[in-house]
């Protein structure tokens, strides 16, 4: 067994700080550049809506549209949500698929090339009610980038 000296000490703290120089400030510092680097644009985030319409088929309402890509990149999986009874979200007297959900309808599209305009439709429905108007259209978008 070593018996503690002032030189020994000042080795283990050479060691020490050695190691924080030497390894963990480069990790950290490393890291912080990485996330600049990386933050990229959601792809969802970008594409536009062109047009959408509410309309009734049967006892459900459906919306109707277009989206633009207007990226150099093509993005896949996108996934368009509309709550079309979003006001009603929590209140019971309108059904669980309202109370739940919002009366959520959803357009998915596989692939979306870059510059291009596609059509779509929802292929949900939401309940239509005779003593209410429906919330106003607007979309949520998801998206991942084409790699």
């Amino acid at each position: 067994m070593e018996i503690p000296t002032v030189a020994t000490a000042k080795r283990k703290r050479v060691a020490v700080t050695v190691l924080l120089a030497f390894v963990i400030l480069p990790i950290a510092y490393g890291n912080g550049q990485a996330s600049k680097k990386t933050a990229v644009k959601n792809a969802g985030s970008t594409l536009k809506i062109v047009k959408d319409d509410l309309f009734k088929q049967g006892h459900f309402y459906l919306v109707k549209g277009s989206i633009y890509n207007p990226n150099a990149k093509a993005v896949k999986n996108v996934v368009i949500r509309y709550y079309i009874w979003k006001k009603f979200m929590g209140h019971d007297d309108r059904g669980s698929v309202v109370s739940q959900g919002g009366g959520l309808v959803l357009a998915r599209i596989n692939y979306l090339p870059p510059k291009q305009t596609v059509e779509f439709t929802t292929d949900d429905g939401a309940p239509v009610y005779v003593d209410v108007e429906p919330d106003p259209l607007k979309a949520e978008i998801s998206a991942d980038w084409d790699q």
